[in-house]
């Protein structure tokens, strides 16, 4: 029989901790399974919320530190975890019934290393209804999600599955980053295939205030840091690859330049994409650092412009 560590990053959200810890112990399927639960600083109560939601479960485990953000919350729970696969959750993440069950099953078929699939939402207040998907009729295919990753990362922790061994062989969360999605997953669908499910696996409250994926600029600010960083570091890859990250990357920062700041075409950020878009990859890939710059007001206090130039093609 394998096992399950979920490893849940949890800052200020009492709110939602009930629900979410509710899903969790209601995971259908015969494997064995461990809570570690990382309360990041919570100023709301949600560390004694945790406490009183897990008291009595011997599988639950507990760990409160000053608050370090997310990629340091999530190291501290991968290290704690001791079974054969990762379930990553967000403090305000509801699972589905069968998420883990499905995942597992995927992964094991498909003989791969990690598995995802879909994801919903739920009113304010409200809850999701998971019963109108008959888990038995999810279809999954093995797939090599690189190449869309490398473009844009629409997936997320809640939604993955990942061998612990492999989290470990590509390195973790990054404690660099300040998000851990599309940084981890980009080293993950380097190394090889997935498992993809086309049916929902969890919902999240359609408004949750002061949730870091709604700060657009710092989220686009953390995606490009994790394609610097991982084009520095890592070897093999083709002029194409390199050319759609470096386009991307570019792209990104003009079009929020443009959109958000009123940027023209005469601005740096301009001529920057496109020279990356014409091609001239090695010339315009020095400057990727200076991409950062571009999203400063949106940041929230990320890390300043420290990331290595990415190798030229």
């Amino acid at each position: 029989m394998t096992g399950v560590s979920y490893v849940v990053t949890v800052y200020n959200k009492a709110p939602y901790l009930p629900a979410v810890l509710g899903a969790l112990f209601g995971q259908e399927g015969d494997f064995a399974r461990e809570f570690i639960l990382v309360d990041d600083g919570s100023t709301d109560g949600s560390g004694g919320l945790l406490d009183r939601l897990c008291a009595g479960r011997a599988e639950a485990r507990i760990i409160h530190q000053a608050n370090a953000g997310l990629s340091a919350a999530t190291i501290a729970g991968v290290k704690a975890a001791t079974l054969p696969w990762l379930k990553l959750v967000d403090g305000d993440d509801v699972l589905a019934p069968y998420c883990t069950r499905v995942l597992l099953d995927a992964a094991t078929r498909a003989g791969v290393k990690f598995a995802y699939g879909g994801w919903t939402s739920f009113p304010p207040g409200g809850t999701f209804d998971f019963s109108r998907f008959d888990a038995a009729r999810a279809a999954a295919r093995r797939v090599e999600p690189f190449g869309e990753f490398l473009k844009n990362c629409p997936v997320t922790m809640s939604r993955t599955l990942i061998e612990r061994a492999e989290y470990w062989k590509v390195g973790g969360a990054d404690p660099r980053i300040s998000t851990v999605d599309h940084s981890l997953l980009l080293r993950l669908s380097w190394r090889g295939a997935a498992a993809e499910l086309d049916i929902p696996l969890g919902a999240t409250s359609a408004i949750v205030p002061g949730r870091m994926s709604d700060n657009v600029g710092f989220m686009l600010h953390e995606t490009n840091r994790s394609i610097i960083y991982f084009l520095a570091e890592t070897e093999g890859l083709s002029w194409r690859q390199r050319y759609t990250a470096v386009e991307r990357a570019f792209g990104r920062a003009w079009k929020w330049q443009h959109r958000r700041v009123g940027a023209s075409i005469w601005s740096r950020w301009f001529w920057l994409y496109a020279l990356a878009k014409l091609g001239f990859t090695p010339l315009a890939a020095p400057y990727l650092t200076q991409t950062l710059d571009a999203f400063v007001p949106a940041r929230r206090g990320a890390r300043s412009n420290t990331a290595p130039p990415a190798k030229p093609a």
